[in-house]
C-alpha cells in the first residue's frame, strides 16, 4: 500500500515529505516498536496520547505517520510523509478494511459476555482439521486490536484461501458495529450475554442490544451461531429470518450437550447430541457450552465429529484463563484474567467439584465496570464462594464486600481478609499444604500474576512466605 493510497482510503490529506508513491510496510501505535517502513497511527487513550511519540517514531524509522489535521499540519516540515486525517482510529479501521479485502479469508467472529477467548480457540483449533485458519492473538479483540490484527499479515497469505476466526469484545455501544464493518464476516458467534461493563452498559439488556450489533449491521447472509440457554438470543432467533444454528447445554438446540463429568486430572467430558463423546483439557463445566460453540461451527464446515473431537482434547488455554499448574501436590487453578459475577461463579462452580481435593481455596479480586451495583455483585458472588470453598481469601478493599455479610464461623468456609496482594501472597504461603486446591480470580486490573508468582516461588522452594 502507497501513502497515496492510504490517503486516498482515509480520506487524508499528505503534509511533510512528498512521496505519495513510498510503500508502506504496516502499521505500528507504539514508536519504540516501529519497523523500517511502518506507518506511525497517533492514538489517543484515556492517559497517553500517541502525538507525543511521533517524532520519536519518525527517528526510529517509521515510513509516514498519521495524526489529526490540526497536528499534522504544524509537521509541514518533517523528512517523511504526514496524513493528517478526522480521526486516526477511525482510519486505522478503514485501512484495516481495504486490506483485508486482498485476502481470500472469510471470517468467523466471535462475541459475548463471557468465553470469547476461549470459545475463540476452541473453534480455531476445530477448523484446524481441514482448514488453514488465521486467528487473532490473545485478545487483540477491540477497534485497535483487530485492526492491528488485519493490517500485521503478510502478503504472503493472500493467495491462500484461509477461515479466519477473531473476537469482538466491546465496552460501549457502536463497538461491535465499527468491528463487523470492517471485518465483514460470514459467520457470527455468540456466547452467552451476561453482566459485564455495567459501569458503561447500565443493563443486561444494553448489553444484549450491543452483542446483537454482530447481526444487525452485518450482511444478511451472514450466518448465526447462538447460545439457546440465553434467553435474549431465543428471541432473536424467533424474530429474525437469518439462517440460524443453535446450541445449548440445558434444553432443546442443534447441537446439545449431554451431562459433563471431571475428569482425574479436573478436564471435562460429555456427549453432543447423545452419542459424540468429548473431552477438553480445560477445567469447567461452563467450558462444554464454549466447546459446543466450536463443534457447531466446525460441523457447518462439514468436519466430522471424529476429527473435531481429536482437535478439542489437545486444546491449552490461553494466558492465564483456565491453566491448571501442579507444584509439589498443590494445583493452581490459574484464572485470574479477568472476572465478572458470571465468569467467577463458573470458577468456583469448577473448585466445588475438583476431584480428590484436600481443601479447596478461593483466592479472590475485585470484579471490576459494575458500576453503582458493584457491592451487591460481590455480596451475591461470595455467597456461593463460602458454600463451594473451605477458604476464602478476599484481597483489596472492594474484595471484602464478597464476606461482608457472611460470617466466618458456624460451619463456613475460613475467611481471611487481606489489604493487598503483598499481604494475600505471604497469608496463603502459610497456610497451604499438600492437595490443596486454590483458585486465583479477579479482574485484570487487579494483578493477580503478582499473587500467583509468589506461590509458585515458594512451593518451588525458592522463597520464604
Amino acid at each position: 500500500m502507497t501513502v497515496e493510497n492510504a490517503c486516498q482510503i482515509t480520506n487524508g490529506q499528505i503534509v511533510g515529505a512528498r512521496s505519495p508513491r513510498a510503500k508502506l510496510r504496516g502499521v505500528s501505535i507504539n514508536s519504540r516498536a516501529i519497523r523500517p517502513g511502518n506507518a506511525f497511527v497517533c492514538l489517543r487513550g484515556a492517559n497517553v496520547d500517541g502525538h507525543r511519540f511521533a517524532r520519536q517514531a519518525v527517528e526510529n524509522g517509521a515510513g509516514a505517520v498519521i495524526a489529526d489535521r490540526l497536528r499534522a499540519k504544524r509537521w509541514r516540515n518533517w523528512p517523511v510523509p504526514v496524513i493528517g486525517v478526522e480521526d486516526p482510529l477511525t482510519a486505522m479501521g478503514d485501512l484495516a478494511a481495504e486490506y483485508r479485502r486482498l485476502f481470500p479469508t472469510r471470517y468467523v467472529a466471535v462475541t459475548g459476555s463471557v468465553g470469547k477467548t476461549t470459545t475463540k480457540e476452541l473453534i480455531a483449533a476445530a477448523l484446524t482439521a481441514r482448514f488453514r485458519v488465521f486467528k487473532s492473538p490473545g485478545n487483540y479483540n477491540n477497534l485497535i486490536g483487530i485492526p492491528l490484527t488485519l493490517l500485521a499479515r503478510s502478503q504472503r497469505a493472500q493467495s491462500v484461501e484461509s477461515i479466519g476466526v477473531l473476537e469482538f469484545g466491546m465496552s460501549s455501544p457502536g463497538e461491535i458495529a465499527r468491528l463487523t464493518e470492517i471485518v465483514r464476516p460470514a459467520w457470527g458467534v455468540l456466547t452467552r450475554i451476561a453482566p459485564s461493563h455495567l459501569l458503561q452498559m447500565r443493563s443486561l439488556a444494553a448489553i444484549a442490544k450491543a452483542k446483537r450489533e454482530l447481526f444487525d449491521h452485518s450482511d444478511p447472509s451472514t450466518i448465526a451461531f447462538l447460545n439457546n440457554d440465553d434467553p435474549f438470543q431465543r428471541r432473536w432467533r424467533d424474530r429474525w429470518d437469518r439462517q440460524t444454528i443453535t446450541y445449548a447445554t440445558g434444553r432443546d438446540a442443534d447441537f446439545v450437550c449431554g451431562p459433563v463429568t471431571v475428569s482425574p486430572r479436573g478436564g471435562i467430558a460429555f456427549t453432543v447430541n447423545g452419542r459424540h463423546q468429548f473431552e477438553l483439557p480445560l477445567p469447567g463445566s461452563h467450558n462444554a457450552a464454549n466447546a459446543l460453540a466450536a463443534i457447531a461451527v466446525a460441523r457447518h464446515f462439514k468436519i466430522p465429529f471424529e476429527e473435531i473431537a481429536a482437535a478439542l482434547r489437545k486444546v491449552k488455554p490461553v494466558g492465564q484463563r483456565s491453566l491448571v499448574t501442579r507444584i509439589k501436590a498443590v494445583t493452581l487453578l490459574e484464572d485470574c484474567y479477568n472476572a465478572s459475577p458470571t465468569a467467577t461463579i463458573a470458577a468456583l462452580e469448577a473448585l466445588a467439584v475438583w476431584p480428590n481435593a484436600a481443601r479447596r481455596i478461593a483466592v479472590l479480586g475485585a470484579m471490576r465496570e459494575l458500576g453503582p451495583s458493584e457491592k451487591k455483585w460481590h455480596r451475591s458472588v461470595g455467597q456461593k464462594a463460602v458454600r463451594h470453598a473451605d477458604i476464602v481469601i478476599t484481597v483489596g478493599e472492594l474484595a471484602q464486600e464478597y464476606t461482608s455479610r457472611v460470617k466466618s464461623s458456624g460451619g463456613g468456609a475460613r475467611i481471611v481478609t487481606c489489604r493487598n496482594r503483598d499481604a494475600a501472597a505471604i497469608a496463603l504461603n502459610k497456610l497451604v499444604q499438600p492437595g490443596d486446591v486454590i483458585l486465583f480470580k479477579a479482574s485484570h486490573s487487579e494483578k493477580f500474576e503478582e499473587i500467583v508468582a509468589r506461590v509458585h516461588e515458594y512451593l518451588a522452594g525458592k522463597k520464604r512466605p
